[in-house]
């Protein structure tokens, strides 16, 4: 099997760079195989791409069922444990077991979506980067690997869509 490599493209306007995407899928290369570098956040239906899902809401619940389980742990079992009757108050009291209850199993929901973010996020990333400078001046860079059977296809099919700049990176594949 031949080596893959990384393809950058640059174009002026989101139109291209759509119509880019478009050619590139026509020529065989994946949606996974591709991205998009620009300084404006486009959403994927913009760009013609499949929706991208994202695990951080079933982390989030993960992390509140946790917390809510151990909230429910410390409020109940520790009276249980330990009873300590105080004046006329009951071993389980609920107004104050609720607040308790909310504050931990939120700390839970928290906490697993801050490192749910960092998982999806690839944090730390200590590969070489994929950029242009001009990206940051409004340009947009479709990034594709590509296979060597079809490199001049592609530079040919994207510099007739505008493309102002190709090059193949020295990063590895996506």
């Amino acid at each position: 099997m031949s080596e893959e490599t990384v393809h950058l493209a640059l174009f002026t306007d989101i139109d291209p760079a759509t119509k880019a995407i478009d050619k590139l899928r026509e020529l065989g290369i994946k949606d996974k195989d591709m991205s998009i570098i620009s300084s404006m956040p486009y959403s994927d239906r913009m760009l013609g791409r499949p929706m991208t899902w994202t695990q951080v809401p079933k982390l989030a619940l993960i992390g509140f069922g946790i917390g809510f389980v151990i909230s429910l742990l410390l409020n109940f079992g520790t009276p249980l444990q330990y009873p300590i009757r105080v004046g006329n108050m009951p071993y389980l009291p609920i107004p104050t077991t609720l607040v308790l209850t909310f504050e931990i199993s939120m700390l839970g929901l928290l906490g697993f979506t801050f490192l749910g973010v960092i998982w999806e996020s690839a944090f730390p990333s200590f590969g070489p980067k994929i950029y242009h400078p001009e990206i940051s001046n409004g340009r947009i860079a479709v990034v594709f690997n590509c296979p060597p059977e079809i490199h001049t296809q592609a530079h040919e099919a994207l510099a007739a869509l505008g493309a102002e700049w190709m090059h193949r990176t020295e990063a590895k594949p996506l």
